[in-house]
């Protein structure tokens, strides 16, 4: 019978190395599985083009949309028949009124979140990720 020689790690980079082969990865899990997230860049004249929150949310081509502004920036977009919006291919568009309501530009990133069984769409411009997010990020600088 052989035993294997127990060599401990020479350097804390072997020890780094080690933990990083043998620790589980960990994944993070959304706290509510029915809400599809993703990030989008607003293309010419205020398209949304993201195939998978429009396939989530089963919006074919077609499909007509309602869009506000909340009063605290963030675009509300919900399915209706009675929608001045409408999906075109894989994409829609924002008008120009509500991008200025929500101090949203051409080529701004923002954060999609939608709810399939509400049929609803919430976008998220850069000055509420801001206000969101902001505070936090200052706090990491120090």
């Amino acid at each position: 019978m052989l035993i294997a020689p127990v060599i401990p790690p020479q350097t804390p980079v072997h020890e780094l190395i080690h933990a990083i082969r043998t620790a589980p990865r960990q994944v993070a899990t959304p706290i509510d599985p029915g809400i599809v997230y993703s990030m989008c860049t607003i293309g010419t004249a205020g398209r949304i083009h993201d195939r998978a929150v429009l396939d989530a949310l089963d919006w074919s081509s077609g499909t007509r949309l309602a869009i506000r502004c909340a009063y605290d920036g963030i675009l509300l977009v919900h399915h209706t028949d009675l929608g001045t919006a409408h999906v075109t291919g894989a994409y829609f568009r924002i008008p120009f009124r509500q991008r200025r309501q929500a101090h949203l530009d051409i080529g701004d990133k923002v954060l999609l979140a939608a709810h399939p069984d509400q049929q609803q769409l919430a976008i998220y411009p850069p000055p509420m990720l801001n206000a969101l997010f902001g505070n936090y990020l200052r706090s990491l600088e120090s």
